[in-house]
């Protein structure tokens, strides 16, 4: 079987790694942090203009209609580059989740907006109780005339406290819905903070915010469905954002082992340290490997059950090893580099910190064994 990337997808790769190049060296990335917004509001709208923005969402709705692949291959680029910009959760998040609803009116509302780099969106959907679990929610969208009142709370909401427009699940008439609140609605109130990547959350809490039956975006026994499946093929694309970020780690301590030099001769010289390095080598191949499985899996018709299963087992089983094999990699990085590793002067603390965020993302690693295991004996 030929994994080797076509035409179109060595072409967006070429691209965003160019692009990174020449945009991305860890100066230029910790003043993108140090922004008011957390990341360059010219490089997002470079990424608009560039189409990247474009990739995953479906062409009926004025996206690319790329696959599970496409976006992978981006967020791989974006990885090795440990980018700032919340392609993550406007886009593969909040943007499919209104491109792939029901409702055309917020489709022509807010996707042509979120395309072209000017709307900035989240999706909502944890609370403290939640641990992952989906279905866990306190948050309730009462009746009212015409329209619905949102009362609740959402914690560590991706790029919440800059949204234009946050993505909600509630409960409503004993089923989860999805609504769009746009994020200057009376009874929206922010606390924003920053994760130890530097990327940007909010806990959000919602007191009687009004909202109109338009703003519905699915309901019923779909909107779970459209759920799991959107942060399916996300939990992919952070997995791919790691392997990225892996194999920056491993260039970059083999190059360093070449050139600092200990008893006359580069470090890279000392058998212990080859070893070492071998075995970052090993596991970033190793999850190479189980990202390619998983883009295999997802990318197939789900034509039964058992299929399905494999899929979802496949996620389970890269996001798992991504969260433990990533920071295994990060931290002998860290150790090779030595004091320097998780200074300023380097930029590789800031691989392992956004590694550490991924494994907590969708579920961490021990979450995600517990959600292999269920899906391999039920």
């Amino acid at each position: 079987m030929d994994f080797s990337l076509n035409a179109e997808q060595q072409l967006l790769k070429d691209s965003v790694d160019k692009y990174m190049s020449e945009r991305y060296d860890s100066e230029q990335r910790r003043s993108y942090l140090a922004a008011p917004k957390g990341f360059s509001a010219a490089v997002w709208q470079d990424f608009g203009n560039l189409g990247w923005l474009t990739v995953p969402l479906p062409e009926s709705e004025g996206g690319f209609g790329g696959s599970v692949v496409d976006t992978a291959v981006l967020m791989e680029a974006m990885g090795r580059s440990v980018a700032v910009e919340p392609y993550l959760a406007t886009v593969l998040l909040a943007g499919q989740l209104i491109a792939n609803g029901d409702n055309a009116t917020l489709k022509e509302r807010y996707l042509p907006d979120i395309l072209s780099g000017n709307c900035q969106a989240a999706f909502a959907y944890q609370e403290r109780r939640s641990r992952h679990q989906l279905d866990a929610i306190d948050c309730q969208l009462e009746r009212n005339g015409d329209g619905y009142s949102l009362n609740g709370h959402k914690t560590l909401v991706l790029n919440g406290a800059i949204a234009d427009v946050l993505i909600v699940t509630a409960w409503l008439d004993e089923s989860i819905a999805l609504f769009a609140v746009p994020a200057n609605s009376a009874g929206v109130h922010c606390d924003a903070f920053r994760l130890m990547d530097g990327q940007g959350v909010a806990n959000v809490r919602f007191d009687a915010v009004q909202l109109p039956r338009e703003n519905l975006v699915c309901a019923g026994a779909g909107s779970m469905a459209l759920i799991r499946r959107v942060l399916d093929e996300a939990t992919i694309a952070v997995s791919a954002q790691a392997v990225g970020a892996m194999e920056y780690l491993l260039k970059a301590t083999v190059d360093y082992s070449n050139t600092r030099k200990q008893f006359g001769q580069p470090i890279g010289k000392f058998q212990a340290l080859q070893h070492r390095m071998v075995d970052m080598y090993t596991a970033t191949e190793q999850c190479r490997s189980l990202l390619v499985r998983a883009l295999c899996s997802n990318s197939i018709e789900q034509g039964d059950v058992q299929t399905q299963a494999q899929a979802e087992m496949d996620i389970a089983a890269l996001k798992a090893m991504v969260g433990k094999l990533g920071r295994a990699v990060a931290e002998e990085a860290v150790q090779i580099h030595g004091g320097m590793g998780v200074t300023e002067e380097l930029n590789i603390g800031d691989y392992l910190k956004r590694l550490m965020v991924i494994d907590s993302l969708f579920g961490d690693q021990d979450w995600q064994r517990r959600r292999f295991a269920t899906l391999r004996y039920q």
